[in-house]
């Protein structure tokens, strides 16, 4: 993995958008991603694709910074339902529009934790394709309060 401040200044765009997926950064450059101060800026943030597992996910959504997100791009990593509902309950993504967690494996636990959350209630797109929240996970968000705001949507059961 790269300095993580070096991939910070090459990946972002119009001083709006980070994209720094595909970067293997993991847990551990997350966790330094998560105390800069650069974030507090940042509207969309593109982390797919980085090994990230519930740790790293934990840090990122509790540090102060991230409160301007309006999107959050965290698809293909190893999350869980422990990651979920750390997004789920975070005080600091009450901006947040768009959620993408495609291709992780949060279960049906997981898509409660969205379904119940009282912070991501400015949701218009929810992509939660092949991340195994199966029946009941499918209709917790279909039954949401949050469902009747969503414009895009993915489910799969599977």
């Amino acid at each position: 993995m790269a300095n993580v401040e070096d991939l910070v200044q090459r990946g972002l765009h119009e001083n709006e958008v980070l994209d720094l997926e595909n970067n293997n950064l993991g847990d551990d450059g997350v966790h330094q991603l998560a105390q800069m101060e650069i974030l507090k800026d940042i509207k969309r943030l593109e982390l797919g694709d980085n090994e990230i597992t519930d740790t790293g996910v934990e840090a990122l959504v509790n540090s102060p910074y991230v409160s301007n997100l309006k999107s959050l791009n965290l698809k293909s990593n190893k999350l869980t339902s422990v990651g979920t509902r750390a997004i789920a309950v975070s005080p600091h993504l009450g901006n947040l529009d768009s959620l993408i967690l495609k291709f992780n494996d949060i279960g049906e636990e997981g898509a409660r934790h969205i379904a119940n959350s009282e912070t991501l209630t400015n949701l218009t797109t929810l992509d939660l394709f092949r991340s195994r929240i199966g029946k009941e996970g499918t209709l917790a968000i279909k039954r949401s309060p949050l469902y009747k705001n969503l414009s895009r949507v993915r489910l799969s059961e599977v």
